[in-house]
């Protein structure tokens, strides 16, 4: 079972504790590092070893997890890129948890791993799995805000906290600049307030966001593409796109399950679509007048499929995701 890492800090590792960092949140994958490297500092003197997947030869790799040379120290070995890692290099690193040691404490980060790979599977059944995904939507800074604002000992009321998941960037590493440039906005002030947020952050992402799902809505494929091209190009990752087309599928079909029980679109707008920008409304019940409930059960399964295989396989997930709004689009 995977841990989630903003929960990290509930655990108490020691020296010989393995690790594989999964995700695509470098922020996230710092965090867990650095608070790993503080909790072995507090036991033992581990000297900290940075290895990139895409440089390290098997060589370098057994000589630096020879645990029994004269040489050799407590050590947190951190590996970066680890899917970037070659067959051959990829065993040697599987090959050392046959007999690990308890002097040194590995910490594997990649952004998605082939399971299929005998490696890989080594690595996992040996390997507290951490994952270290970027926030699909903006509920999800929830858990990390109230840390993040204990820290600070600051407090944000919650239509601040609303304003500012849906002003920030879809990654912690934005999110926390924003946090950190509003601490020194309110100087001694212990509280963020709405106006604090407005005033701070000038910019929201949701006007891309309500293209793509007027894209997606209205069935327009190469204005679908060109936004997802966009959006990559921007490093908002694929698991971050991937809810969003599911929540605008999710409303969908909420919408259509209403439909079927005879409520009018008035109704549906004033009172079950809360979870929408109230300017919003209008256009997922025009996108609702272009689907069935029988298409939606075939899309839900086109997301499923698309969401494993982006966290299993080695496809790019530009073609993963080209493939899964053109599958969703050509839904009979």
């Amino acid at each position: 079972m995977a841990l989630d890492a903003l929960e990290f800090d509930k655990l108490k590792p020691k020296l010989g504790d393995n690790f594989l960092l999964l995700g695509g949140d470098p922020f996230l994958m710092d965090t867990v590092t650095d608070q790993l490297r503080l909790e072995l500092k507090q036991q033992e003197d581990v000297d900290l070893v940075i290895i990139y997947g895409d440089e390290v030869k098997c060589a370098q790799i057994n000589d630096l997890l020879d645990a029994y040379s004269i040489f050799s120290s407590a050590k947190l070995i951190l590996f970066r890129n680890a899917d970037l890692l070659k067959k051959a290099e990829l065993e040697c690193l599987a090959a050392y948890f046959a007999d690990p040691s308890s002097q040194q404490s590995l910490v594997i980060t990649a952004q998605k791993i082939d399971a299929r790979l005998s490696g890989w599977k080594k690595i996992r059944e040996a390997c507290q799995t951490v994952a270290c995904d970027p926030p699909r939507h903006g509920g999800m800074f929830a858990a990390w805000l109230d840390k993040a604002l204990a820290r600070l000992g600051k407090t944000m009321p919650q239509n601040a906290r609303y304003v500012f998941t849906n002003r920030v960037e879809l990654d912690f590493a934005s999110a926390n600049n924003e946090l950190q440039k509003l601490s020194l906005l309110v100087g001694e002030r212990k509280q963020i307030t709405e106006a604090d947020v407005l005033r701070g952050i000038g910019s929201s992402r949701v006007g891309t966001q309500i293209a793509f799902a007027k894209a997606l809505g209205d069935r327009q494929a190469s204005e679908a593409l060109s936004l997802l091209d966009r959006m990559l190009a921007s490093d908002q990752k694929a698991l971050q796109i991937t809810s969003q087309i599911n929540r605008v599928y999710m409303t969908i079909y909420h919408i259509l399950l209403m439909k079927e029980a005879h409520l009018s679109p008035s109704e549906i707008s004033g009172k079950y679509l809360m979870e929408v920008f109230a300017d919003q409304r209008r256009f997922y019940l025009g996108f609702a007048q272009k689907y069935t409930l029988s298409q939606m059960e075939k899309i839900f399964a086109i997301l499923l499929d698309t969401d494993a295989k982006l966290k299993t396989t080695a496809a790019s997930d530009a073609v993963l995701l080209t493939s899964c709004i053109l599958r969703i689009l050509e839904a009979a």
